[in-house]
């Protein structure tokens, strides 16, 4: 990078864009940092190392970050570690927030990843003093360790929070600093919450939460409820309504129900037309609908097998699909069968025409062959593939089946639950695997 910028002069840039940024960044002075700092308002930075250990990539995000801030003083827009799937990307952890130096008053606009709720929430204190807008992903919605803050945020006005992993600390978290937010006019919220004694619905946004935003003008949202203990009595598993928040704006909402032995429910609502990029634990009463801007999506469900017409209706439903997660432990009860016609067999083939990344969790043979052999699913862009050597080796017959070597024949990278050594038939299948 710093070859290509130092052969000639740049006085116009302003935005720059740093993709796998590495420890020299971090330590030492440059020509290229020198002659920027001054200049760039915009800058976009990666931090993707799959070499790395989890603690040594955490230490290296730290330095960046604290780099960043103390070279590049007239920054107003900070893009820093957005980039990535959510296992491969980079978050700030912050261990001492006290002597946090930073940060630059003049951001007006943050993009971040972050590892726990302290992370977010020393990033919303007096030193970031002209945020406008903030989008934050975090890894862990855990009790925060911090003094309680509940100062108004007067100058946010368009906040975004995702969390894929579960958390139980909504309304001890969540909520307590979304109230804090009386400004706000975007609003967007990607959560998987457990262990409430009730969903989180409509009817509770409203009442906890967006009464607290008289401001707020667009919302954006979707959140995954799991409950222990369902108490209600409705039944209903599927709904679409147009809602009216305390705004007095209309809002069209989708929302589900899965009900499981044992008083165990899952609860998912979102807000349509769907303009999120990832749609995550969509379980069997999935009602449908198109998602042309969903690229990534996870298929979950511990008590119902998924069977083939619901993979068809979710090729459907996700045309531009690229990453996708199936974890279901119970086996198909429906089979294709092979006495299907031509046309029958054809037509219903399930067909996912831009996927590229492929995981799957299971204790039962059926999804690897659901996704594996050619006549029940045509995979012609997948790279890698994420799953148990032993289902692997079962399916495809030791690396001979012809059935699956269509849908095999292009992997890059295959993951899998232990260190193997491959012996010969494993690397004629997998030609292109490293």
């Amino acid at each position: 990078m710093e070859r290509v910028l130092s052969v000639g002069t740049y006085n116009h840039l302003r935005k720059l864009t740093i993709i796998k940024i590495d420890q020299e960044f971090a330590l030492h002075e440059s020509p290229f940092t020198e002659f920027f700092k001054e200049q760039l308002t915009h800058l976009k930075v990666s931090i993707i190392d799959l070499e790395r250990s989890s603690s040594s990539l955490i230490d290296l995000t730290a330095n960046v970050f604290a780099r960043i801030f103390s070279l590049f003083k007239n920054l107003t827009e900070l893009d820093f570690g957005s980039t990535g799937r959510r296992r491969y990307c980079s978050r700030l952890k912050i261990f001492d927030p006290s002597s946090m130096i930073c940060f630059s008053s003049n951001i007006v606009h943050l993009r971040i990843s972050v590892d726990t709720m302290d992370e977010c929430l020393c990033l919303l204190d007096d030193r970031l003093n002209y945020l406008r807008r903030f989008v934050v992903r975090v890894c862990k919605i855990y009790p925060s360790k911090l003094i309680t803050d509940n100062r108004i945020l007067t100058n946010l006005k368009s906040f975004s929070l995702s969390s894929y992993n579960e958390t139980n600390e909504y309304d001890s978290q969540v909520v307590v600093l979304l109230r804090r937010m009386i400004f706000l006019e975007e609003l967007t919220l990607h959560l998987n919450v457990c262990d409430r004694l009730t969903f989180t619905d409509a009817t509770q946004l409203n009442n906890e939460v967006l009464i607290h935003m008289p401001r707020l003008q667009t919302l954006t949202f979707n959140i995954v409820t799991f409950i222990k203990a369902f108490n209600g009595t409705s039944r209903t598993t599927i709904n679409n309504i147009q809602h009216t928040f305390y705004n007095g704006k209309n809002h069209q909402l989708v929302y589900y129900v899965d009900f499981y032995s044992r008083g165990k429910a899952q609860y998912h609502i979102y807000s349509i037309p769907y303009v999120l990029n990832d749609l995550l634990n969509i379980s069997r009463n999935f009602p449908g609908g198109l998602f042309s801007c969903v690229h990534d999506i996870s298929l979950m469900n511990i008590e119902f097998p998924f069977e083939h017409d619901f993979f068809l209706k979710i090729s459907r439903c996700f045309p531009l699909l690229t990453h996708l997660f199936v974890l279901n432990i119970v086996p198909q009860q429906h089979k294709r069968t092979s006495q299907l016609n031509a046309t029958d067999q054809i037509s219903s083939i399930v067909e996912f025409p831009h996927l590229t990344n492929f995981r799957i969790s299971s204790r039962c043979i059926d999804y690897m062959e659901q996704f594996l052999i050619d006549t029940n699913t045509r995979l012609p862009h997948l790279v890698e593939l994420n799953s148990l050597h032993e289902h692997l080796v079962i399916v495809t017959e030791n690396f001979t089946r012809d059935a699956t070597r269509r849908n095999c024949v292009n992997v890059e990278l295959l993951i899998f639950n232990k260190l193997l050594v491959h012996f010969r038939d494993f690397y004629l299948y997998f030609p292109n695997c490293k």
